[in-house]
């Protein structure tokens, strides 16, 4: 592998010659040129390590998400990804598995490794995390996903806000002619979908339909368990109580995904018996049987969006930047 010193022998100039042409430096039209052609022939690609030196910049970003099996994730780190990729810059991913000690742990590693800013998607709120990595925000560039973040003024944030359209899906079952419609949420803890619980309530509300806590499953916090079978559970323990359901929501695709199983499991129609609703639109509903009607967050949009409000922010805007999305009702077979 041909080095610095190989290109300034080659090209008979100096080694500080050789730097000043990368760095677009002051050098004679002589020298330029026959240090570019020095390059082209030895196939020279400069030491990544040196060039941060030069810049202060590692010319990396990280995404630190709380499930890597959560599909929304991975359409954002591939909307995310081809912004960096633009911009000659690596993503690290850091999947914390819903864990503050972990995205804390995670947290340092990267500041170890000076990157340039980051993109933090969490389910909790947790008050050591919130007011760590807000606190983090003042020093690092670093650009908010989760709705939840909207109480703080003073940070980026890239989300959608859940609560309308969940209200609207639920008044969308009801003139479906749903009146037992049940939700399957996360765990309590996590609070960054409780807004889309709320606009359920709020479209029971509406349609004067009694909310029944029968119907409403949150999964026990602290235990391992994927979104899918978190809604495969729910399911079972609503419907084995014996209430009458005729919808269910789900405050996540992969829930809504784990509630048709155990729909299909036990040999009810869908949506002939029950209609299911989730959340997210990521590709898998499309291809799932029956195919998932959801509230659709433009995925692909937030991750472009957050990633370059984050290089504006590495580039050396100040400024915070708030973008909400809103949810959109995408029918599909399972209503």
């Amino acid at each position: 592998m041909a080095t610095i010193w190989d290109v300034a022998k080659l090209a008979g100039v100096s080694k500080s010659t050789v730097s000043r042409v990368m760095n677009n430096g002051s050098v004679s039209e002589e020298a330029r040129k026959a240090v570019l052609d020095a390059i082209k022939k030895l196939n020279y690609q400069p030491s990544c390590f040196a060039k941060n030196i030069r810049t202060q910049k590692s010319m990396t970003i990280a995404f630190m998400i709380p499930d890597a099996s959560n599909f929304f994730y991975t359409e954002m780190f591939k909307a995310i990804e081809q912004v960096a990729y633009e911009r000659e810059y690596m993503v690290i991913l850091c999947d914390t598995q819903n864990s503050t000690e972990a995205e804390l742990a995670y947290a340092e590693k990267l500041l170890q490794r000076r990157i340039d800013g980051l993109i933090y998607c969490t389910y909790k709120m947790d008050k050591q995390a919130q007011d760590y990595f807000v606190s983090l925000s003042r020093k690092l560039p670093v650009v908010f996903t989760d709705y939840s973040f909207r109480i703080y003024d003073d940070i980026s944030l890239v989300a959608t806000e859940g609560y309308t359209s969940s209200r609207n899906a639920t008044r969308f079952l009801y003139h479906k002619g749903c009146r037992r419609i049940a939700y399957i949420n996360f765990p309590r803890d996590v609070q960054v979908t409780y807004p889309r619980y709320e606009g359920y309530l709020k479209g029971l509300e509406d349609c004067g339909l009694t909310p029944d806590p029968n119907l409403v499953y949150f999964p026990p916090s602290g235990r391992a368990m994927s979104a899918r079978d978190m809604g495969f559970n729910g399911a079972k323990h609503i419907l084995s109580s014996g209430v009458k359901v005729d919808a269910i929501m789900a405050a996540a695709d992969p829930i809504a995904m784990g509630a048709i199983k155990y729909l299909k499991f036990q040999g009810i129609k869908i949506p002939e018996q029950i209609k299911v609703i989730g959340f997210d639109n990521n590709e898998v509903c499309e291809i799932i049987d029956p195919t998932l009607t959801t509230i659709a967050q433009p995925i692909s949009k937030i991750g472009t969006t957050a990633a370059q409000i984050l290089f504006n922010k590495i580039g050396g805007n100040a400024s915070q930047e708030r973008v909400l999305f809103e949810g959109e009702l995408i029918q599909r077979d399972s209503t």
